[in-house]
C-alpha cells in the first residue's frame, strides 16, 4: 500500500462523519497534518515510511470517529452526531415495516383501525425503544474502554474486484435464475400440497413477470464485463445504478400490481419478502452514492 493512499482512506473516513459544508476544508487540513507527521516520523527513524509506520501513526492519532468528534463542539450526547442519521433511518424502517405487515389486516376486515392502532400500531414502537436501550449499553461499554474499535484502512482502490469471488457469485446467479425461471413448470410436479401453495397467478406470469428476464440478462452482462476488466469503470458504475433503480421499480410494480401467487398466505409472504429486498436495494444504492460523493478535493495551486 502507498502510505499516502492509506492516509487518504483514513481522512475520507473522518470526512464522512462531518457536516457536508465543512468536510473538504477539514479533510485538506487533516491530510496535510498527517503527511507532515508521517514525514517527521520517517526522518526520526531514518527510513522511508512503510505500511507499519503509517498504520501506527493513524492508530495513535485516533479512530476516525474520535478525530471527527474533535472538530465538533463538546457535550454529552446519547447518539454520536455522525450516527444520528443512520439511527433515525433504521428506527423508521423497522417501524414502517411492522406497520406494512400488519395494516393489511385492517383492509381485509380482520381488524378495525382502532383495534390495529391500539395493538400492532402502537406495539411497533418497541423497535425504537429496543434500539435506544442497546445504544445506552454500547455507550456505557465504550466509556469503560470495552470494544474500542481499531481503524483499518478500507479498500485503497475500491474499484478493483476480487475475480474469484465475483466468478463464484456469477455461477450462483445463473443457478438461481434457472431455478426461478423453471418454477412454473416445476411447481405442478411437486409433492403434497406444494403445487397449491406455490401456484403462480397466470396474469402475473403473462403481464408482470417477464420484464425480470432482460433485467437479469443485463445485470449478468454487466458483471461479466467487470469480471473481464478486473475493476469497475465509471460507465459500469452508472449502469449498475440504472440497473438497481430498474429492479426497485419492477419490485414495486410486482407488489402493488396485484396477486403474484394464487394462495393468499403465500402471496402476502412474497410481498413482504420483496418489500424487504426493495428496501435493501434502495439503502445500498443510497450508501454507495453517498460514498462516491466523499472525496478529497485539493485546492488549485496558487501562482
Amino acid at each position: 500500500m502507498n502510505p499516502n493512499d492509506v492516509i487518504d482512506a483514513y481522512v475520507i473516513d473522518v470526512m464522512r462523519r462531518l457536516p457536508a459544508g465543512e468536510r473538504n476544508e477539514i479533510g485538506v487540513e487533516l491530510r496535510g497534518l498527517l503527511a507532515e507527521m508521517l514525514a517527521g516520523r520517517a526522518d526520526n527513524e531514518g527510513r522511508a515510511a512503510d505500511d507499519a509506520m503509517v498504520l501506527a501513526l493513524l492508530r495513535g492519532f485516533g479512530t476516525p470517529a474520535e478525530v471527527a468528534a474533535r472538530y465538533r463542539p463538546p457535550g454529552l450526547t446519547l447518539i454520536p452526531p455522525e450516527q444520528t442519521r443512520g439511527f433515525t433511518l433504521l428506527a423508521l424502517i423497522g417501524l414502517l415495516l411492522q406497520w406494512a405487515l400488519s395494516l393489511p389486516h385492517v383492509f381485509d376486515g380482520r381488524l378495525s383501525l382502532a383495534g390495529w392502532w391500539l395493538g400492532p400500531g402502537l406495539g411497533a414502537f418497541w423497535w425504537p425503544g429496543f434500539m435506544i436501550m442497546f445504544t445506552l449499553l454500547a455507550a456505557w461499554l465504550r466509556q469503560r474502554g470495552w470494544f474500542k474499535p481499531r481503524w483499518r484502512p478500507g479498500s485503497v482502490d475500491p474499484e478493483r474486484i476480487n475475480r474469484g469471488a465475483l466468478a463464484f457469485g456469477l455461477g450462483w446467479f445463473v443457478i438461481g435464475v434457472a431455478v426461478v425461471v423453471s418454477l412454473p413448470w416445476l411447481v405442478p410436479h411437486l409433492p403434497g400440497a406444494l403445487p397449491r401453495v406455490l401456484a403462480l397467478d397466470p396474469d402475473f406470469l403473462r403481464v408482470r413477470a417477464w420484464p425480470v428476464l432482460p433485467l437479469w440478462a443485463g445485470s449478468f452482462a454487466l458483471l461479466a464485463m467487470v469480471l473481464v476488466q478486473g475493476r469497475w469503470s465509471p460507465l459500469a458504475r452508472k449502469l449498475e445504478i440504472v440497473s438497481s433503480a430498474a429492479f426497485v421499480a419492477l419490485l414495486v410494480w410486482w407488489i402493488a400490481g396485484g396477486r403474484m401467487f394464487l394462495a393468499t398466505p403465500t402471496d402476502q409472504a412474497a410481498r413482504g419478502i420483496l418489500a424487504l429486498i426493495a428496501i435493501y436495494i434502495v439503502l445500498d444504492l443510497a450508501v454507495r452514492l453517498h460514498r462516491r460523493r466523499t472525496r478529497i478535493r485539493l485546492p488549485a495551486p496558487t501562482r
